[in-house]
This record gives structure tokens, sequence and C-alpha cells, in this order.
């Protein structure tokens, strides 16, 4: 066997890339094995997959290189074309010289430039031409304004000889492609969110299987979505943030092996039609009316003689920059079978689906024609066991279905998604409930889950579940804050606090890379980057968007430096270091004195926390620090001194003006709250010699509070890892496990399998919180969940090696958890660690990826006693903390105890 394998192949951090947007794209790899180090690396990227796979490239085929980097190896052959299909592999030496085989090859869809666009957007014209084209007997019910979806198609033929077929498609609004009634692909809410006044993304499909010699047919159906439907909060009138209707732009590239390409664009030859979807929207829901659906609309043969022309048209404004996909699409991931848990009074049928998740129903019937079903999604059920709604303010959440009346018949929403567990369902007369059928099916957008979190305490494993269906139900195109009311926004604090541990959960490098340019897309012209991104439905009525508060406006500096961190990606961060910079500098400039309390158009301070609330200038001054702090950092990453060096200088402006202004000599710091400890701690704010002062007063704070947290948004991600970090894990335990109100066990204890937005989301004495602001899928409090994998599991990065080419093997072992099972696959390979307790002794268990190292930092009172077999003798104070360097490989290691919880 093979001591070293490349895996997890990435291009652009894609396995498989469709349409690049760069001319020099990047080239990854993790290795497995048991080889100590990679020495040398070799690339290969070519035409033809069988040539690369045994090391043949046409387009580049470097001799080996000696070097242990396996991340971003920039493309260094022949210039690429557009529409190019390429493959690419690479194989490696291990450090005895033994060479792996070329790894499977990898495919590669080159993009279309900007000139290679031929196709222009279509849509149904504003104006109907007279006459109705719904049949008066089959009338829409749409009190929301909501438009019906439109079909579009296009016939053409196709020569013989077609070697391949590639669709490149895109939408204002969303849409579902097909080809001789095949569907095309198996995205969802395609193409995603985005500013669509500046770019829109598009997708291409290897579509050459769906084609026949002859005549073919081209379709799609397009919807609202984020375009021109509804997305916000009190959206009490039709979206259209961006435009008043959906359009489309599609171009088929038909390659024979003659040579030639022809090309099948949207345009003037193309019609349209509405049909079965009377409506299909984020926050009211889908309406089908399946009476009305066209039999055989988007193959060839079908008579369009009533269909109208499409109008051809560039959108208002000015046409957006069509870019590729960068990120992994949304698309259906995990299903579920609601179980019938009982009769409403209010007639409804209720259904349990087990799992607070976003998506939709899947509805199987036989009905009459003109049987009517209605759908409505919750997340909870109230005292009466209603399906409780009141959270979702305006959103509706409802979806109808009208049968054909043709034998069994299946009703799926393609336009929509709620954000729920329980779904009410409403029958028409004479139908049993045994007659019907459903799936529930949760979308997001499809990345790796990367990390699995396993322990001896069932809450705490809950906890882990919780946290990680609330990424699944908030990142769909863009980190969304709740996936059921009228809101979905990307609120860049909630994702800065959660973004070390979205990163432990899933694969979030492509995502975020396209979430930046939403972000950098964003930025007003004074430098101010905003509360959310994309940013234009947060306020329509403003000219321009909502500048980000205190821990919001900084988020994006904070995550491109994680981001940074924990991928190696030095070109993402070198691409948005001219942004980060106007935003400090917006900041820097409007606080002379550096107290943060001018330019703070919203200041959220830590929003929604529990007990006294903290200073919220302070709040902001804190955080302002830390991102000059982080600043410098990423101006020394990228080689930057002069830049560094005027970070540093402001950050210690910032810290001296904090000081004076918010800290007492006895390091009590205004507000006296958990968060002011705990901010002022974890960002370095205070001189050392108070430092042991403010942790005292941060325990007091707890002891205050029973043991029990108080902090909101902002403060909540800090305090298992300041207290764990300042001698007081005891205390980070016990918040962890606390099941009693505030806390995360409380609401695991109600049954609760997704994070709430709220700690008092629902509490025994008071029921539900405000229906104002209520949800119970928000991850925000989930940032726990880095703590659960760095500091309980103890697989933490290095930040002095990017990328995990070397970890901090630092756990707290604790015998209330019992045992802990964890791994991470890193960009480098797969990290596991695995420890379990038996009175004071730990017998753990770990294992680092080939070309990695570790360096193992035991807490005091923790003593090594051996490591893979060998005893090792004590040599240090056994209150002083404990460290070794491991290499990559499994190691067995045996640790006594003399201090923390025992069984």
């Amino acid at each position: 066997m093979f001591r070293l394998l490349p895996t997890h192949l990435t291009c652009e951090r894609l396995a498989a890339p469709r349409g690049l947007a760069t001319a020099t794209p990047r080239f990854s790899w993790a290795l497995q094995g048991d080889a100590a180090r990679q020495s040398a690396y070799q690339i290969v990227v070519g035409a033809d997959g069988n040539h690369v796979s045994d090391g043949r490239g046409s387009h580049w085929a470097p001799d080996p290189v000696s070097s242990q980097n396996q991340h971003f190896i920039a493309y260094g052959g022949q210039t690429l074309g557009s529409d190019e299909v390429l493959y690419w592999s690479v194989r490696v030496w291990d450090e005895t010289g033994a060479i792996s085989p070329w790894a499977e090859p990898r495919e590669i869809l080159t993009g279309l430039r900007d000139t290679d666009w031929q196709a222009r957007w279509i849509a149904r014209y504003f104006v109907l031409p007279a006459g109705r084209e719904i049949p008066a007997d089959t009338p829409y019910d749409n009190p929301f304004q909501a438009r019906p979806a439109d079909h579009m198609r296009c016939d053409f033929t196709v020569k013989p000889g077609l070697a391949r077929a590639t669709l490149y498609i895109s939408a204002l609004g969303l849409y579902e492609a097909s080809i001789n009634g095949r569907r095309v692909g198996d995205e969802v809410m395609a193409p995603g969110w985005t500013d669509y006044h500046q770019r829109a993304i598009y997708q291409a499909h290897d579509v050459t299987g769906h084609l026949t010699e002859g005549a073919n047919t081209l379709g799609a159906l397009l919807g609202e979505g984020w375009y021109c439907g509804r997305v916000g909060h009190n959206q009490r009138r039709a979206g259209n943030h961006y435009g008043g209707r959906p359009a489309l732009i599609a171009q088929l590239h038909l390659h024979h092996t003659d040579g030639s390409v022809a090309r099948i664009a949207t345009g003037p030859e193309w019609t349209t039609h509405q049909g079965p979807v009377a409506y299909s929207d984020f926050l009211m829901g889908e309406h089908y009316d399946a009476r009305l659906e066209m039999d055989g609309w988007d193959a060839p043969g079908f008579d369009d003689t009533g269909w109208q022309p499409v109008e051809v048209f560039d959108p208002d404004p000015q046409p957006p920059r069509l870019v590729p996909a960068k990120s992994p699409p949304v698309r259906e991931t995990v299903r579920f079978t609601p179980k019938l848990v009982g009769k409403a009074r209010s007639g409804a049928l209720i259904y349990d689906v087990g799992q607070n998740i976003a998506g939709y129903v899947a509805l199987d019937v036989t009905a009459a024609r003109g049987d009517s079903f209605t759908l409505r999604h919750g997340e909870m059920l109230d005292a009466d066991g209603e399906l409780y709604v009141a959270n979702l303010r305006f959103a509706q959440a409802t979806d109808h279905f009208t049968a054909r009346g043709a034998g069994p018949e299946r009703f799926k929403p393609r336009f929509t998604f709620h954000g729920f567990r329980f779904v009410a369902l409403t029958l028409p007369d004479g139908i049993a409930a045994d007659t019907v059928s459903l799936t529930a099916i949760a979308i997001h957008s499809d990345l790796d889950i990367t990390g699995s979190f396993t322990s001896g305490n069932a809450m705490v494993n809950q906890l882990a579940e919780n946290i990680l269906w609330s990424q699944r139900g908030n990142f769909l195109s863009v980190p969304t804050d709740c996936p059921q009311r009228d809101e979905r926004y990307g609120w860049s604090a909630d994702a800065q606090v959660f973004w070390r541990t979205a990163g432990f959960n899933m694969d979030v490098s492509a995502f975020f890379g396209k979430w930046f340019d939403d972000i950098a897309d964003a930025q007003l012209p004074d430098g101010a980057f905003t509360d959310v991104a994309p940013s234009k439905p947060l306020n329509p009525y403003r000219i321009t968007a909502q500048p980000g508060a205190p821990g919001w406006g900084d988020g994006p500096v904070l995550m491109v430096w994680q981001h940074y961190l924990r991928y190696g990606d030095a070109r993402l961060m070198a691409e948005a270091y001219p942004a980060l910079c106007r935003w400090l500098d917006h900041i820097d400039s409007a606080n002379p004195d550096r107290i943060r309390k001018n330019a703070v158009y919203n200041n959220y301070g830590d929003w929604l926390n529990v007990g006294p609330p903290s200073d919220r200038t302070m709040v902001a001054t804190a955080y302002f620090a830390h991102t000059a702090d982080t600043m410098a950092q990423v101006a020394h990453a990228l080689g930057r001194p002069a830049d560094t060096a005027a970070f540093e200088a402001l950050a210690g402006e910032i810290r001296t003006a904090f000081n004076a202004a918010f800290v007492d000599p006895d390091g009590r710091i205004t507000g006296d709250t958990q968060t002011a400890y705990l901010l002022a701690l974890d960002f370095a704010l205070l001189p050392e010699t108070l430092r042991p002062r403010a942790r005292d007063h941060l325990i007091e704070a707890l002891d205050r509070a029973d043991g029990h947290l108080q902090t909101g948004f902002l403060g909540v991600r800090h305090l298992c890892p300041v207290l764990a970090d300042h001698g007081a894990a005891d205390y980070a335990y016990r918040l962890l496990l606390n099941e009693t109100y505030p806390g995360w066990g409380f609401s695991v204890r109600q049954g609760a399998t997704t994070i709430w937005e709220r700690w008092d989301g629902w509490t025994p004495e008071n029921g539900f919180q405000s229906a104002n602001m209520n949800s119970f899928n928000h991850y925000a409090y989930g940032s726990v969940g880095e703590w659960l994998f760095a500091r309980v599991a103890g697989i933490d990065w290095d930040e002095t090696n990017p990328g995990f080419a070397a970890v901090r093997l630092c756990p707290l072992f604790d015998a209330r958890l019992g045992f802990v099972r964890a791994s991470y696959r890193a960009p480098t390979g797969l990290f596991s660690s695995e420890w379990e307790m038996t009175g004071r002794s730990v017998r753990w268990q770990i294992a680092l990826p080939p070309n990695t190292s570790g360096t193992i930092e035991l807490s005091a009172g923790d003593r090594l006693v051996s490591l893979d077999g060998a005893p090792l003798p004590q040599t240090r104070n056994q209150q002083d903390p404990e460290r070794h360097t491991v290499v990559a490989g499994p190691h067995t290691l045996i640790i006594e105890r003399t201090q923390g919880a025992t069984p």
C-alpha cells in the first residue's frame, strides 16, 4: 500500500469548478496515509482525462517540485480559454522518496469572458397583450400580489456529430431549467442571492446527455426569488428590491466533432406563458394549481401558438456583471418522514418533522380535480396544540395545492422555502389522512460536513447537533439570521461570532469567498461596511444601505483573518485588504479621541443579552481595538510592515483610551457585566497587572447570576474560551452543562433541535417571548461550538502555521463528559481526538494527517504519564502547563489529573 496519498482535490476551493473566473486557478489537496510528510509534488493539467490520469498534461506538465506545500498552488501553464473542459491531477512524494499514484483526475470547466455572452436578458412584458391567458374558470387566488411563475421556451435543432454541450444560465430571480422535458442540474433556489445591480451568478451545466440529434427544446421556469419577491421584514408590499420582474439569460454551447460550435441564446425568438404556479414567494409560500399544467411545454412538438413573445431588455439601472458560481449551490440534502401527532381544533392535521429545518414539504396525494390542500409551516406548537405562527410576523409560510385529478400526484414547491419543524395540513372533504403522504426536505448550500463531535453527555451531543442544524438551516446562499420569518438577512455580527464554529462544522472556504463578494459590493463610498450583505432589502426606503454597527461592520475584518488562519488563503485576504483598510479608516477618522462614539449609525451593543446591559460605547471601543489589532495581523501576514506598525500604534492608542474611560484602578469595567470582562480579557485590552482582577470580577458576575450566563450575541462566543484560558475551566464546564435558564442546556431540555435566537424564546413561566422577534433557528448562540472542538476535544489551529499545517492539541478533560470523540477534516487532512476519563486517569488518542505536526498543551494539574507507551518522568511543577511536540500519525497518551472535576 502507498504510504502517502493526495485526497480531496480542489481547484479554487471547489471539487469541480464549473466556470473558472481566473486565468491563474489554484490547486490544493489533503493527504492521508502513514507517511510523516510530503517532500515533493507534481501537478498536471490537460484536456484529456485519460492522459491526465497517467501524468500527461496538454496544458501544464511541470517537473516535480520539492516542497511540502499542498495549498493554493497557482497554475502556470498555457493560457486558458473560455468554455474549455480540462482535467487535473497531482501525485506526491513522501519523506523517503516513495511516489504516490496519480489522484483520480478532477474536472474543471473554464467560464465565459464578458465578450463571449451573446445571450440577452429576457422577461415577460409588463403589460400583457389583450385577452386572458388564464382560463376564467380557474382564476388564481393571489391575495399577496405575488407573481405567477413564467414558463419560457425555445425550440432548436442539433446537427449530427455533437461532442459536448454546456448550458450557461442565470436569472434575476430564480430559475429551473429543462431540456426535452428533463430537468437540468439538481440545484434549488438557483442562481443564488447577490446584489443584482452589480453581479449575477451563472451556473454551467454539462447537458450533452440531454440532447438528441434533430429537434430539441430548452425550457425554463422563472420565479421572483430575492430579486423582486419578498425578502426582509415588514414586507407588506411586493418586494421589488432590485427590479419589477424576474428575467432569464441563457446560452447553450453545442460543440461538434468537426470543431464547430453552435450557440443557442436567449433572445426575441423565445416565448413565454404562465401556468400552474400561481405564485411562489419566499415569505408567502407557493400556490400550485395542477389543473393548469401544460404537458410537454418544454419538449419538441409542443404547440405554443397561444404563448406570447418575450421582451428583450437591459436591466435597470445597468446590467449586472455575470460571474460564475464560486460556491457550492443550494441543494436538497436530507429528507424526513413527518409523524402525525394529532388534529388541531382548527381542523388541520398536525405533523412533526422531528427536526427544525429550512426547506419545504412534498405532498403525495390521489384526489379529485379541484381538491385543494393547504400546508402551513411553523417552528413550534402552542399550548393548545395548534401551529405557532405569531413569530413569523408577516410571513405566511403557507403552500396551496389544487389537484388535477389524474391519479397519483406530487406537489413540491419550487421557488419558496420555509423554516419549520411542524406542518399543519388542511385536507379537502372526503380525503382521509392515511391516503396522503408527506416528505419534509431540508435545503441549504451543499457544503461538505467536515467536523464530528460526540461525548458521554447526551445534552452536549444534542447541543452539537443543534448547532450544526442551525448552520444547515441558515447557510443558504448567504449566512442568514433565520429561515422562517420575514427577515432572512446576512447579518455580519451573527456570522462573525459563529465563524470559527462554522468552519469546524463545514467547509466554508468557497462559501465565504462568495459572501465576501457580497460584502464588498455592499460597502459604502465612505468605507462603511453594512450591517447585512447583500444589503439592498434591509431598508428599501433609504437612499444608501444601513452602515454597520460595532461588531457588525467589524465582522468582515475578523472573518477574513479567520478565513486565512483556517484555510491559508492569502489571495482572498490580499484582495479584501483595500476594503478592510477603508472600513478601519472610516472608524479611525471619525473618532480621534479613540473612544468609538462617532460614525456609529447603529449600536446594538451586546444584542439580546439577559441581565444587566453592557455599556454600548464600551463594547464599541473594545471592538475598535480588536479590529485594529486584527488589521495589524493581516498587514503583517501580507508583508506590509509600515501598515502593521500603523495599525499596532492605533490599537495601542485605543487601549489607552479604553482603560482611561472604562476601567478603574481595581480592574472593574463600566457596567460590571460578564461581556465587559470577556471582551477586555479576550481582546487583551487591559494591562497585565489588571487581568487577574478582571478575571475575578468576571467570576463574581457569574456568581451573582448563580453560575449562569448573561451575555448576548457579542459576548457569548467568548464565555467558555476566556474562562478556560484564565484558569476557570470548571466555570466554563458549568455553563456548558447548565440545563436551567438561561443557557444552552435549557433549550435542549425543552426539546430544541436548533439554536434559539433568544435565551428566553420560550420558558415555562412566561411561554413564548415577544412575537416581534423570536426565532427558534438562529445560530449566533451556537458559537460555543468552536470551544467544543478546540478545547473540549482539543483540535485547534496554530496561528503561526495557517491552513492547519500545525495544530494546538489542548483538551480540557472533565469527568462530567466521561469521553469525547471528535474529528475535523482540515485542508491538510483528517485530525481526530478521542479521550476517556476514568477516575483521575485519562486515555487520550490523537491522529494527525501527513505533513502536519501538533503541540500538546496540557493544563496546569494535568501530567503526561506516557506517550505511545513510553513513560515520561515528571519534570515540571504541577502548577505549570506542559507542552510536547508530536508529528503526523496516531498517538496514545496517558494523563494523570491532579485537579479538576472527578466522577
